[in-house]
C-alpha cells in the first residue's frame, strides 16, 4: 500500500490527468470583406475542428497550442500594432464559436459548435 501512494505522488499527472481530444463541427456564418478590407456582408459557413490535447490542428487556420480551462478554450496573437492577429474562443458550456484572423486576408468566423458524431465512432 505504501508503495502505491508511493507512486501515485511521485506520478499524479499520469494518474489524474484529463487530455480534450475531440473533433468538431461548427455552423455559423463568416463575414466577407470587400477589396478596400471593409465589411461587405456575411455568408453561412461550416468550420471542421480538431482539438487533441491543448493543440487546435486545422487546415486552413494551422496549428496552435490553446489554453484550456473548465469553460473556454481559447488563444489569442496580438499583431506587432496591438490588433488580433488570430484569435480562438469556444465556450465548452454552450459551444458557441468565435474565429478572428486579422493577418492577410480578414477572416471572421462565429457560430455553434457539435460532437461530430462520425468522428466519434472511428
Amino acid at each position: 500500500m505504501k508503495k502505491l501512494l508511493l507512486v501515485s505522488l511521485l506520478f499524479p499527472t499520469v494518474i489524474f490527468a484529463e487530455l480534450l481530444s475531440v473533433d468538431l463541427i461548427c455552423r455559423g456564418a463568416v463575414v466577407t470583406y470587400c477589396e478596400d478590407l471593409t465589411t461587405c456582408g456575411s455568408e453561412p459557413a461550416m468550420e471542421k475542428i480538431k482539438i487533441d490535447g491543448n493543440t487546435l490542428v486545422h487546415k486552413a487556420l494551422g496549428n496552435h497550442f490553446l489554453h484550456v480551462d473548465s469553460t473556454t478554450v481559447s488563444m489569442q496573437e496580438l499583431d506587432e500594432d496591438g490588433s488580433i492577429g488570430f484569435s480562438f474562443n469556444i465556450n465548452r458550456k454552450t459551444g458557441t464559436i468565435e474565429i478572428i484572423r486579422g493577418w492577410g486576408r480578414p477572416y471572421h468566423f462565429t457560430g455553434q459548435c457539435e460532437l461530430d458524431r462520425l468522428d466519434a465512432f472511428k
